[in-house]
């Protein structure tokens, strides 16, 4: 403190206000940093991925042919260019048998989309799909069909396993074509996950909805052995 014409005046000391900056720095960043990681658990919580994979890595895939090489390396591809997939609608097809990795590398996907990107993911099989829009037909339902159908297209990025195994009946199979055409029309990724192989699966979705595939993503055949029991 100094006096100035018998006025009083107050000077900071330099290192104190640089220290005080830097203090009031570390709180906004831990502020900023809790918020980012509320949003983190928020997505999460509300993803639905099934616990036995909520932890799924990429560094946790074990890849040791060629075939499993080329499908890490894709997902995780897609995964760290996001921002890029998310604006023109890039999807993935991941088919092949039940235990070569495609449930863990989707769910590798999401965990990267929504820790890296705060993009929302949602993991659902098309039977639980299918049991969510049928729910809307009884009596005093609060939604209707095109609401709950329109509810899926909300994530940002939504993986839908066991693809062509559980449709029953032609409304179903329609129900599901609806689900996947919006998210075509309004350029959402979609992931699809079926233990058929490309062929069947081509067979049971139809050339037409593959070739969808196939121009704005990638299809995956997973034709190596099962994982289970060999870890």
């Amino acid at each position: 403190m100094a006096e100035l014409g018998g006025s009083k005046i107050i000077m900071k000391c330099p290192q104190c206000s640089a220290e005080q900056q830097a203090a009031a720095d570390a709180r906004k960043a831990e502020e900023v940093a809790r918020e980012r990681m509320g949003q983190v658990v928020r997505l999460f919580h509300r993803a639905g991925i099934p616990p036995r994979f909520s932890d799924r890595s990429f560094d946790g895939y074990v890849a040791t042919q060629q075939g499993q090489k080329i499908a890490l390396s894709v997902c995780r591809a897609y995964s760290e260019k996001w921002a890029d997939k998310r604006k023109v609608g890039a999807s993935l097809v991941l088919t092949g048998a039940p235990g070569t990795g495609k449930t863990h590398l989707a769910c590798a996907i999401a965990s990267t989309v929504m820790e890296d990107h705060l993009s929302s993911a949602l993991f659902i099989t098309v039977s639980s799909m299918l049991r969510s829009i049928k729910e809307t037909y009884r009596k005093g339902s609060e939604r209707s069909e095109q609401e709950a159908i329109d509810a899926f297209g909300k994530p940002d990025l939504l993986i839908l396993d066991e693809v062509g195994v559980q449709v029953g009946s032609d409304h179903e199979k329609l129900l599901m074509f609806e689900v996947l055409n919006e998210r075509y029309q309004s350029m959402l990724p979609t992931i699809l996950i079926s233990n058929l192989s490309v062929d069947e699966l081509e067979e049971f979705l139809g050339h037409r909805v593959m070739d969808r595939y196939r121009e704005c993503g990638s299809v995956l055949a997973f034709d190596w052995q099962s994982h289970r029991g060999q870890r």
